[in-house]
């Protein structure tokens, strides 16, 4: 199985992302990701990016995706960093030829690196 990139969100790549997609309420949503459950800042970043990607801008989303995100992380990371990956599911997964699989990868990693820079 070919290996997925992990992204590494750093303090300012993730404040950067706020501003841009909560210019009006930058703090009360940083305070919001603050209460997301990570063994490391590294991880919180991370876990903050996803729940910022799978808000898309909608204020509202945030506390749901948060609540999402506290009880099984892997959910959030899969939707907001692998949507083409996690839609295949994990038996599937060993069922698809490596050159598709990596494709999908490539592809769900575009997206992804094409949100945080736009």
């Amino acid at each position: 199985m070919e290996n997925q990139p992990v992204a590494e969100i750093s303090k300012e790549i993730l404040e950067k992302l706020i501003r841009r997609d909560f210019p009006e309420s930058y703090e009360i949503v940083k305070q919001k990701l603050d209460l997301i459950k990570s063994e490391s800042l590294n991880g919180q970043n991370r876990l903050s990016a996803a729940v910022l990607k799978l808000s898309n801008g909608n204020f509202s989303k945030i506390d749901l995706c948060i609540k999402m995100c506290n009880s099984d992380y892997r959910d959030v990371i899969s939707q907001a960093e692998y949507p083409r990956v996690s839609k295949v599911g994990f038996i599937e997964m060993e069922e698809i030829k490596p050159s598709e699989l990596k494709e999908y990868y490539l592809e769900d990693w575009t997206e992804y690196t094409n949100w945080i820079n736009k």
